[in-house]
């Protein structure tokens, strides 16, 4: 795997995906302290002032040469708003782990696909990894099928998987190779 400080910014055909800037968490805390958009995730952020401390520790860390977790913004190209968020976070072993979010505004019209398809364009051709792979909660359908849909298979299923800050959750892990990614069509 490539050691790199800093991702490029991806252009889709709605959306910008670029390193976090501490303006953006305005944008963010918009969506980031929903109930919906926490409904499934691990890492909540209860308000405002949770949401710019998180972006200040992701920014902070750029640019580290040890650097980890890449996090990026989903900037939506009309309005120039940070609608959404993704990341990935290199683990031993060659391989990515990667998951996205998405303002609950704007669920069901194709932004979180192409975040997810962003998000493999990164990992396997800037980063090089070897597998990548996203762990989404069981009773989040729209997950498990935008993870199918950028190419994903299901590998497995946790039943009592630790998600964070004391709970426990059931999990679905879909993955990907570098050489099922290649063949995937353009």
């Amino acid at each position: 795997m490539r050691t790199i400080t800093a991702i490029q910014t991806i252009e889709t055909p709605n959306l910008i995906l670029r390193e976090l800037k501490i303006d953006d968490s305005g944008d963010l805390g918009c969506f980031m302290t929903q109930a919906r958009y926490q409904r499934h995730i691990a890492h909540k952020l209860k308000d405002q002032d949770a949401v710019k401390e998180f972006v200040r520790r992701q920014v902070a860390v750029q640019n580290d040469s040890h650097r980890r977790v890449f996090h990026l913004a989903a900037e939506e190209r009309l309005s120039a708003e940070v609608v959404g968020d993704g990341f990935l976070i290199v683990h031993q072993d060659q391989a990515l782990e990667i998951g996205w979010g998405l303002h609950p505004a704007l669920w069901s019209m194709g932004f979180g696909t192409e975040i997810g398809s962003a998000l493999l364009a990164v990992g396997f051709e800037t980063l090089r990894a070897q597998t990548m792979w996203c762990k989404v909660m069981s009773a989040n359908g729209a997950s498990k099928k935008l993870a199918k849909r950028i190419g994903m298979s299901h590998s497995k299923t946790h039943l009592d998987y630790p998600v964070g800050q004391g709970r426990f959750e059931p999990i679905d892990i879909f993955t990907i190779s570098a050489e099922q990614y290649f063949d995937l069509p353009y």
